[in-house]
């Protein structure tokens, strides 16, 4: 039996819900929350790191970036001569991040949306997303604007774990306070083709198993549904810009 492509108890976000999700991620911001990302979501950045094909001078968007550790081992460790520009519609975390002590020089952190960049067109080499992309009120809109921002043969990169395919994810959408997209893999390769992408691709990022590891019995509640989270993975999606001769 073919598997269904949407997910009927998730309602598309509204256009005019990013004034919420702002308000949700600035109360993150507050409690600490954004401080624990990089534990959580770590091996996610390292996979996507291991699929770009950078340069040490490259530009790098972080897109959505929160209190922007990503943004800085990307700047210190992956393009030292290159420049990184870590973007997120929370004023807290942006606030947060550009107060770490340890920001290298090569990296900027600015307030902005996904569907509104606010940044020269052609210019980044590379963006990268990591558990973030399912908020967006339009994801069409938010595709086509890093389809605007990278140069020809620029390469994106999106990390999720809530997806269709990932049903031990599904009860996020009731610890949320803002709507969720739960697509399907399909529906995403078909999303970010229709914005101009090509070599548009997925696949799985599984982290090996800690026997330590407990639920938290929130964001997963037992150890059968860790251990099928775990086996699912994140789903990684790729993709980039046609080169100018194409």
């Amino acid at each position: 039996m073919a598997r269904q492509q949407s997910y009927t108890k998730v309602t598309p976000p509204d256009p005019e819900s990013w004034d919420n999700i702002r308000e949700m991620f600035d109360a993150w911001a507050e409690k600490g929350s954004g401080a624990g990302m990089q534990e959580k979501h770590l091996h996610l950045g390292l996979a996507i790191i291991q699929e770009m094909p950078h340069d040490e001078s490259d530009t790098i968007l972080d897109l959505s970036c929160g209190e922007g550790w990503f943004s800085r081992y990307l700047a210190s460790e992956v393009v030292p001569k290159g420049k990184v520009v870590g973007i997120d519609l929370s004023p807290q975390m942006i606030e947060r991040a550009q107060k770490e002590y340890d920001n290298p020089k090569n990296l900027t952190f600015q307030v902005a949306t996904a569907e509104d960049l606010s940044m020269e067109e052609q210019t980044v080499d590379h963006v990268v997303n990591i558990e973030a992309f399912y908020y967006y009120p339009d994801q069409v809109a938010a595709g086509h604007e890093i389809f605007q921002v990278l140069k020809p043969g620029g390469t994106f990169f999106v990390a999720i774990n809530y997806y269709l395919e990932n049903r031990h994810s599904h009860h996020w959408m009731d610890l949320i306070d803002v709507p969720m997209h739960c697509k399907g893999v399909e529906q995403y390769n078909t999303l970010f083709r229709a914005c101009g992408f090509i070599d548009v691709g997925d696949q799985r990022i599984r982290e090996e198993a800690d026997a330590e590891e407990k639920p938290d019995g929130k964001w997963i509640r037992n150890m059968e549904q860790l251990k099928g989270f775990q086996q699912e993975g994140a789903l990684l999606i790729s993709g980039r810009r046609p080169p100018e001769e194409e």
